[in-house]
């Protein structure tokens, strides 16, 4: 086995050398969504791209590239126990380049060999040396009947390997933007951009939190699986209005009362006030437990231009077993009179006229 190095994007000039967070990506999916996250250009992250398919790679935008194959036979053929022993591999080459990071973002795809065999192994590294652990990972789409068993399988080593597993659904987000353009339609990467950025700034600006970040870590150390959503909005209403947006596109099914913590990003122009983004977290605390921890951020962009974005994070919530169907669990009769005797046939003849009457 064998870790190269391939060529990638030089870093911005006021980017430092040893960044605090890390965006990693890994296998095809996972770099698709790191390509999102190099458009935004954040300062203090970077980006670091590994995979198996040397063309996946190459259409990549990172700062950092990292080809893992074996002899001159590159990709998994879909094989997870291949993903794991190439991930075991590139994870030790990996390693310097992680030592500095405090936040660790593992973007990867669920049910590929790549994302779902070597993703679990990366974040498990990361995690060993002090960072916090982030996933985000998509799920297949329900046509895809061949991903979807390995999708489950390697969930569950996600969740185990992280500290927190942020599940983003594409199969909702695109009914939900169904309507509109295709250009303004919500995606999974438009949803991971967010996230990655509220987290980033909120850790880099501790002044921007309502609490200290310790807290916030503490909430992320024991964050399990969550869901996130995003919500937009131009109208003079623009903080509610796109809170009650990522509130639906976030939770379709009422989640959000059983989640242990929410964090709420509010981002806007100078026209969004403070009590604008308090109005916003009334919103989210009628909707969650009272016993759930509540964090929420604001930060002021001058080139939003009348546009507010809210960003949830819910963390705490339960393993979803079977996904719409992914996997079905056994049908199993269970005798609830074992001493009772067999039932006896008591030959009665109804005719049609005398089950009316009755």
């Amino acid at each position: 086995m064998a870790l190269v190095r391939l060529a990638g994007l030089p870093q911005d000039a006021g980017d430092i050398t040893q960044p605090e967070a890390v965006a990693l990506g890994v296998g095809g999916a996972g770099n698709d969504l790191l390509s999102h996250i190099m458009d935004m250009r954040l300062r203090g992250l970077r980006c670091i791209a590994l995979d198996t398919d040397r063309c996946s790679l190459h259409i990549t935008r990172a700062h950092s590239k990292f080809l893992i194959q074996y002899g001159f036979d590159t990709g998994t053929r879909g094989s997870t126990e291949v993903g794991k022993k190439l991930g075991l591999q590139g994870s030790r080459e990996l390693q310097p380049n992680l030592l500095s990071a405090k936040v660790v973002f593992v973007l990867a795809g669920m049910g590929g060999g790549t994302g779902g065999g070597a993703a679990p192994v990366v974040a498990e590294t990361a995690r060993k040396n002090g960072a916090l652990v982030i996933g985000l990972v998509t799920k297949p789409f329900q046509y895809e009947h061949g991903r979807i068993r390995n999708a489950v399988d390697s969930l569950r080593m996600m969740v185990n390997a992280c500290d927190t597993v942020i599940l983003l659904d594409s199969q909702d987000i695109e009914q939900s933007s169904m309507t509109l353009p295709f250009r303004l339609g919500m995606d999974s990467g438009q949803t991971c951009c967010s996230i990655v950025q509220s987290l980033t700034h909120t850790f880099a600006d501790s002044c921007s939190c309502s609490a200290e970040l310790g807290e916030l870590r503490a909430m992320l150390r024991r964050g399990g699986l969550a869901k996130a959503g995003v919500g937009h909005s131009h109208s003079h209403l623009g903080v509610e209005e796109a809170t009650l947006r990522a509130i639906r596109d976030a939770m379709a099914h009422d989640d959000l009362a059983f989640a242990s913590g929410v964090f709420v990003n509010i981002t806007g122009g100078r026209h969004v006030q403070k009590w604008h983004v308090e109005s916003a977290v009334q919103l989210f605390s009628r909707k969650i437990n009272s016993s759930a921890q509540l964090f929420y951020g604001h930060r002021t962009d001058a080139t939003m231009l009348g546009l507010t974005r809210a960003t949830l994070l819910a963390t705490g919530l339960s393993f979803p077993f079977s996904w719409g169907g992914y996997r079905k669990l056994p049908l199993e009769l269970f005798d609830l009179e074992p001493d009772s005797a067999e039932e006896e046939n008591l030959g009665l003849k109804l005719e049609l006229q005398q089950i009316e009457h009755c």
